[in-house]
């Protein structure tokens, strides 16, 4: 990341907003400070495009507005960019910082595109923490070691089902923790996610394997009636800052002589830190080694990318392919193939 020297954050009088230079004002909002600036970004922005709209909310609520809230938005530098940065990562914020980053590029990007500051202050900084890649995804050893290392994992119930549902739909974490009953047609064995919660806004239909269908079912047991299918203790469903936090406390170990209700846990999956999208990775990749070809493939998971808008992958096509996925699961998991016939007639 640029080095640029940092000047401290005590913001001088000059650097303040004065009470009567409000300059620019927009649907009521003073955007002249960085806490209106936000406000309009949320509300004209990201609410209307991004389903991760709480998170970028509460990100910057927690690390930016405390030491940048009456910082006016025409004085921010790549200079205060960079100090922030540098104290988040003293805070220990690890590879979190990269995100906030992100999530200030596109606030100031924003701010551009609506004539409200000239210059990004963002631009030409780079992430200023190395992460690892983010293309992992689990080898067949590291898949089994998930799966059965779930059944000790001190997490919500309904979270690891959350978590077994990912691997085997291979839909996203915030489309299947988002999910409502209303959804699912266990009769007819599909789930529709409507373009509201899709991240390409368009509906998207899932089909319900057997596999997929004793998850459920074991969820609709333990939810209470919620019209949740993973609801949190506050009849909202579980969210993916949760979700994160309940994986990291189960891939640590534990400090010796540390009580085992104090987290972190334990390690729980000897597999390493891991993301609920790698899951998802991993089912497209271990897909592919089954010979499934990559149309399919980004239809099954509900990629949009320019070659493949035109593709017509009908429900049938979409059905084979997780019963395809299935079977590959089973042999995995338990070193044994249901009969074709038998799988087959299951799965109708």
């Amino acid at each position: 990341m640029e080095q640029p020297q940092c000047r401290d954050h005590n913001i001088s009088l000059g650097a303040r907003v004065n009470s009567t230079d409000v300059s620019k004002i927009k649907r009521g909002r003073d955007v002249s400070t960085i806490k209106g600036l936000i406000d309009e970004y949320i509300e004209s922005y990201a609410k209307p495009q991004k389903t991760s709209w709480h998170s970028d909310l509460r990100m910057l609520n927690k690390d930016v507005l405390p030491k940048w809230k009456y910082l006016a938005t025409a004085h921010v530098t790549p200079r205060d960019v960079t100090k922030l940065m540098h104290r988040l990562i003293a805070q220990g914020s690890g590879t979190s910082v990269n995100k906030i980053l992100n999530l200030l590029q596109s606030v100031f990007a924003f701010a551009v595109s609506q004539g409200l500051i000239d210059t990004d202050p963002c631009a030409g900084l780079s992430a200023p923490i190395e992460t690892s890649s983010k293309d992992r995804v689990f080898n067949k050893d590291e898949v089994k070691k998930f799966w059965h290392g779930l059944k000790n994992a001190k997490m919500p119930e309904g979270m690891k089902l959350s978590l077994k549902l990912i691997l085997l739909t291979g839909q996203r974490n915030g489309e299947v923790i988002g999910s409502k009953w209303e959804e699912f047609d266990l009769r007819e064995k599909w789930w529709t996610i409507p373009p509201t919660r899709t991240k390409n806004k368009k509906k998207h239909r899932v089909y319900l394997t057997k596999m997929t269908l004793d998850v459920l079912q074991e969820a609709k047991k333990i939810g209470a009636g919620s019209d949740w299918v993973f609801p949190s203790s506050k009849e909202k469903p579980i969210s993916s800052r949760e979700v994160s936090r309940a994986i990291k406390n189960n891939c640590e170990n534990k400090s010796k002589g540390q009580s085992k209700q104090k987290q972190p846990y334990g390690d729980a999956f000897n597999i390493g830190l891991f993301t609920p999208n790698d899951l998802r990775r991993t089912t497209a990749n271990l897909m592919a080694k089954a010979g499934m070809d990559a149309s399919r493939i980004a239809n099954v998971l509900n990629q949009s990318t320019a070659t493949l808008e035109n593709v017509n992958v009908n429900d049938s096509q979409k059905r084979q392919s997780l019963i395809v996925w299935e079977r590959q699961l089973q042999t995995l998991l338990f070193s044994w193939v249901k009969p074709r016939s038998a799988s087959a007639s299951t799965n109708k």
